[in-house]
């Protein structure tokens, strides 16, 4: 309750020095403190945290794929955004999550700038194994759905083992009238039908019905990656300089800042970091997350996430998985700059070698005059780190295995 108090105490400092906050950023502090009151929700909170701060985890660059659907529930025209405006925020994750956004440009020398080496795709089945475009649309006569959390019975979350989902519509308005843009749940969440991310349709993607300031898709960037672990960078129970994230290479920040507010900032004996995505300013002035940012994600996703790695969901329907009828072997597997095929039978000359990444596209192919032994290696130097899906076929007989590929 001390959170909500002081946060609130800054917007109307704001508003006394004459700027109009009418945004709600996002309300995963608000979410978490009230779900904390659970001891169910306790205890599962309690244990992420010490899992993390006690485990030991292998650094890996492998690149991570998160399938994702968007639920749009909408109420009139507007709030039923188009594929394009959904498109638009999937382009902002895949470049914000791997550092290719040109504004790393509004990061401050000294603090860091990580590829957390994540990316995301529309998935291409629903959980019952259908054809799908990622994209579910649902229309609904229910007032307040955002308020009243009517997002989670409208639609339930899909299999949260294999997708992450997010809803997209009106997320109406907090204690002070002001529009809430988002709110994530945290890995700690014990009720997978609540497991996702909720956005503002008008702090959604690049175009359509997003409005400025919150137009660039950094509100999504944001609640995912509360999502995977992170808090906000002045801490989770109290804006002060005693509270922390839980990040060491995040300055402690005493002050939230809204708007594209000039650098240098301090509050804490140091500078505060203004373009962390994790903060409040602007989208256009967000710009980072840092290298602890990227670890403390990556093991949040290892610890509790990780089963959506094995997820088929982004595989086009069609390309089954783990089915075999030849006599196979695949190693090394992860592979790094080879893969070694070694059959326990004669191949015929109608036998075929495919390898697809996770969007379903073809990265690698073998004909029969391309082989020659029950021994083949294939080169996988030049593909980038990630899972892929190895396809062999040799008239009748195939086998189809997930083939990881680590740099």
């Amino acid at each position: 309750m001390m959170k909500k108090v002081i946060f609130f105490a800054y917007l109307l400092a704001f508003s006394a020095m004459g700027f109009s906050q009418s945004f709600s950023k996002c309300h995963f502090d608000e979410y978490l403190n009230a779900s904390l009151q659970s001891a169910e929700f306790a205890k599962k909170h309690a244990e992420f945290e010490k899992k993390l701060s006690t485990s030991s985890f292998q650094k890996s660059e492998t690149v991570f794929i998160i399938p994702v659907v968007f639920h749009v529930i909408y109420k009139n025209s507007t709030e039923n955004i188009s594929d394009n405006q959904i498109y638009s925020q999937l382009a902002i994750l895949n470049e914000d999550y791997r550092k290719l956004n040109a504004d790393t440009s509004l990061v401050v020398l000294g603090f860091s700038t990580a590829d957390v080496r994540i990316e995301f795709c529309l998935a291409q089945r629903d959980p019952q194994g259908n054809v799908s475009t990622g994209i579910n649309r649902i229309s609904t006569n229910i007032d307040n759905i955002g308020t009243s959390e009517q997002y989670y019975v409208i639609q339930p979350a899909w299999d949260r083992t294999s997708y992450l989902n997010i809803w997209v519509g009106d997320y109406g308005t907090d204690n002070l009238g002001n529009n809430i843009l988002g709110k994530a749940s945290p890995p700690s969440e014990p009720n997978a039908n609540k497991d996702g991310v909720i956005i503002n349709h008008i702090a959604f993607g690049t175009s359509g019905s997003a409005q400025s300031p919150y137009n660039q898709g950094r509100t999504t960037v944001h609640e995912i990656g509360h999502w995977l672990g992170l808090y906000h960078p002045w801490g989770i129970n109290s804006v002060s300089c005693a509270e922390d994230d839980l990040v060491a290479d995040t300055p402690n920040q005493g002050r939230i800042y809204f708007g594209c507010p000039t650098n240098p900032r301090s509050t804490c004996g140091s500078d505060d970091m203004l373009s962390n995505f994790m903060g409040y300013v602007d989208d256009r002035c967000m710009g980072n997350f840092t290298e602890g940012q990227k670890t403390r994600m990556r093991n949040s996703f290892v610890s509790v996430r990780s089963n959506i790695l094995l997820s088929k969901a982004c595989l086009a329907v069609g390309l089954d998985e783990n089915a075999q009828q030849l006599d196979l072997s695949v190693f090394p597997n992860p592979a790094n700059e080879s893969v070694t095929l070694e059959f326990g039978q004669s191949f015929s000359n109608s036998l075929r070698i495919q390898l697809y990444d996770i969007r379903g596209r073809e990265v690698l192919k073998l004909r029969p005059d391309q082989l020659s032994d029950k021994k083949i290696q294939l080169n996988t130097s030049g593909l980038e780190s990630g899972l892929y899906l190895l396809k062999v076929q040799d008239g009748k007989d195939f086998f189809r295995s997930k083939l990881t590929v680590q740099h």
